[in-house]
């Protein structure tokens, strides 16, 4: 163990450098390859307060996320009012979820009143840990909602979808909204939330999604269609709009036709390479006893049946 010992000495003190207040190596050790490093160094900058406030602030638009993400659990927790613009900025125009994330967390623990609308945007943001951070902070400022509208999106950032239904008609534009979210799970409790409130209005959303990537929201589009007055006629030509994921079945067929077991290895199944081996050894020593050509007159008939076999098997992967 003489290797990790060795490295443990070369990490930095962080109590040394707080102590010594040394601001521009602790920004630089937000990048570190240790993440505890990373986290002990936001938290001394943190702690050394205001006098790290600009220093911060300089480098709230560096390259790299950790630093970026570092700086702003630190401005968080030294709550210093210039902050707030710039970590509304962050919030508004940054393209990592994450820096967007945990630059809503801070304005909430920095609790000026600026940031509560650019926090009530951030709750309809595309991700939803960003949606969750903004719903954190305006609960942190005491904000209540003043409508309905506010008051869905308020609860759908904290996946309290019991509220939402409660809500009912009302929630229905802003569930719609949501569904363009990229996490399944979040679109597949938005469509049953859309059938437990059956606002027809809902019915050309509740379509669409029959056609969804994924095979779990399709299912519970299909349990709601009827909720949200889609006709049951309209499932399947919904449901074939979907995306096809799976791997194509003629190349599964043909390949289990000329070469047995291939086409199985090809749709994933791992003892697909061991019929092949099986396979290609007997038709090797069928070939040594009648000839080049013979073992392929009694083969391809064979494979051929595993090759309709391998297609309709890949068209029900397909399907899933």
């Amino acid at each position: 163990m003489i290797f990790p010992a060795l490295f443990r000495t070369q990490l930095p003190d962080i109590e040394v450098l707080k102590a010594e207040q040394d601001i521009k190596e602790l920004i630089r050790l937000l990048d570190h390859w240790d993440v505890d490093i990373q986290w002990q160094s936001a938290d001394a900058l943190g702690s050394l307060g205001t006098i790290a406030t600009l220093p911060l602030l300089s480098v709230l638009n560096h390259r790299k996320t950790t630093v970026r993400l570092g700086a702003i659990e630190a401005l968080g927790t030294i709550r210093d009012h210039r902050s707030v613009k710039p970590l509304i900025a962050l919030l508004e125009q940054d393209e990592n979820a994450e820096v967007r994330w945990v630059a809503a967390l801070a304005l909430g623990s920095l609790g000026s009143p600026d940031a509560i609308n650019p926090l009530v945007i951030a709750l309809k943001d595309p991700d939803r840990y960003v949606r969750y951070g903004a719903a954190q902070a305006l609960q942190t400022l005491k904000w209540i909602p003043r409508n309905d509208t506010e008051r869905v999106y308020y609860s759908i950032a904290f996946q309290d979808w019991e509220r939402v239904a409660l809500i009912g008609a009302g929630a229905t534009g802003p569930l719609i909204e949501i569904l363009s979210d990229p996490n399944a799970t979040t679109r597949a409790e938005v469509v049953v939330v859309l059938g437990e409130i059956g606002d027809t209005h809902s019915k050309k959303a509740c379509e669409r999604v029959l056609g969804d990537p994924s095979s779990i929201v399709r299912w519970k589009a299909i349990l709601a269609a009827k909720k949200c007055g889609v006709p049951v006629t309209h499932l399947p030509r919904g449901l074939s709009r979907r995306p096809r994921t799976g791997q194509n079945p003629w190349a599964a067929a043909v390949l289990n036709f000329l070469f047995l077991g291939l086409g199985y290895n090809y749709l994933g199944y791992w003892w697909g390479f061991l019929v092949f081996m099986s396979y290609m050894s007997i038709l090797v020593l069928s070939q040594m006893e009648l000839g080049p050509f013979v073992p392929y007159l009694i083969v391809y008939p064979v494979t051929a049946l595993f090759a309709v076999q391998t297609f309709f098997l890949a068209k029900q992967k397909e399907y899933m």
